[in-house]
């Protein structure tokens, strides 16, 4: 089982971790020695991403996401570092792809976009180069807006569920169903078909009224499992929330539920004209990601800068929480190797048992599945450099 740990033993882990990463080389660092621990400050992503890339790529690549600026995002601004500029009313912050010749544009995401999903969004405007999707995404969008997913940051969803009474202490979701304990979650949120589909849980137990607001929790004192993230809310209620105030116990959903939620894609039409450029870019985002992982303060900096500028977009981090999820996140194997070893790939397996799970139940929705796709169709790892690893 995931478990809920204190922040001291997170961190704890994190100084362990960074010590261990520190021993560990990449591609990268033949050419970075010099340069130590990661350090994002000026000119250090110009000295650490410096393959050419004019001659192949757009001059400007951008990559929308589907949320706010937040940990999770971090590897891409990795790649910028402080050299970048915000501009809030287009909610972007844009500046050169370290010294390869070419810029990087991240564009914020969900309310910042009207909610609208990445893949479609690419559809509809050329200039967006990369979209953030989820495997449930790419399915379900496989006949309308075909993508190609070339890298994935994270190989498991940070999907919990957490409470807070302290006579419960589930170990997996078999014994949350078991308990028949009312589980509150999203209305309509496509994992919850999946679990309920492999008996991991009760259609029963399932209240889909929740919207977001700690009020009920709060309420019942933390006597219902509620959806979550591990990479959010569990330290957000012990630090953010003050009407609660104190730890939660949580159960990892990841672990048992095989979907990508950080999939790099492009349209699909877009994987010939692109492939000189996926080439040699696709590597600067295992690498980006993986000096993140290595020592993220410095970005993370950047994350609290520029989410400071973004007024009125009511989106708001704090430095704990940022630090807990891009320390929480390595720890718990959210983000880790792929299953073959390489940082960034899938295990095309799992898509295509995922497919088949999965594909039914997002047609009976109404989605638009391409008839029999396969996770070739969307999924590669061609692109990635099998030596960079975590």
């Amino acid at each position: 089982m995931t478990k809920k740990r204190t922040r001291a033993a997170v961190l704890l882990t994190a100084g362990t971790l960074a010590v261990g990463l520190a021993a560990c080389t990449t591609p990268a660092d033949d050419a970075a020695d010099a340069l130590g621990a990661v350090d994002q400050g000026d000119g250090t992503a110009a000295a650490r991403y410096s393959t050419p890339l004019a001659d192949v790529c757009p001059s400007t690549v951008s990559v929308q996401w589907n949320w706010w600026p937040q940990a999770d995002h971090g590897w891409t601004y990795q790649l910028i570092g402080d050299a970048g500029v915000v501009d809030a009313e287009k909610y972007t912050y844009r500046g050169p792809l370290g010294s390869t010749g070419i810029d990087l544009e991240i564009r914020a995401g969900g309310p910042a976009t009207g909610g609208q999903l990445p893949l479609a969004q690419m559809y509809s405007d050329d200039s967006i180069t990369f979209g953030i999707t989820t495997t449930e995404d790419s399915i379900g969008g496989s006949e309308e807006f075909p993508t190609v997913s070339v890298f994935t940051y994270a190989v498991k969803t940070p999907l919990v569920f957490f409470w807070g009474n302290e006579d419960w202490d589930f170990q997996n979701l078999t014994e949350v169903k078991q308990s028949g304990e009312t589980v509150l979650a999203w209305e309509g949120a496509p994992y919850l078909d999946v679990l309920t589909s492999l008996d991991l849980l009760n259609p029963e137990q399932i209240d889909a009224s929740y919207r977001g607001d700690p009020a009920r929790f709060v309420l019942e004192e933390g006597s219902v499992l509620q959806q979550g993230l591990l990479t959010s809310e569990v330290y957000k209620y012990e630090h953010d929330i003050p009407a609660w105030g104190k730890p939660v116990e949580f159960v990892s959903i990841g672990d048992e539920y095989d979907a990508y939620t950080s999939q790099v894609s492009i349209r699909a039409d877009q994987l010939e004209p692109l492939r000189p450029c996926l080439e040699k870019l696709v590597p600067l985002f295992q690498q980006a990601a993986v000096d993140y992982a290595h020592d993220p303060a410095p970005t993370n900096a950047v994350l609290l800068d520029v989410v400071d500028q973004l007024t009125g977009s009511g989106w708001e981090l704090t430095p704990g929480i940022v630090e807990w999820a891009s320390t929480i996140a390595v720890e718990e194997g959210i983000v880790a190797n792929g299953t073959d070893g390489v940082f960034g790939s899938f295990d095309i397996d799992r898509v295509q048992e995922y497919i088949e799970i999965v594909a039914p139940l997002l047609s009976q929705r109404g989605q638009k599945v391409a008839p029999g796709l396969t996770a070739d169709d969307f999924v590669t790892n061609e692109f990635l450099d099998p030596e960079i690893t975590l």
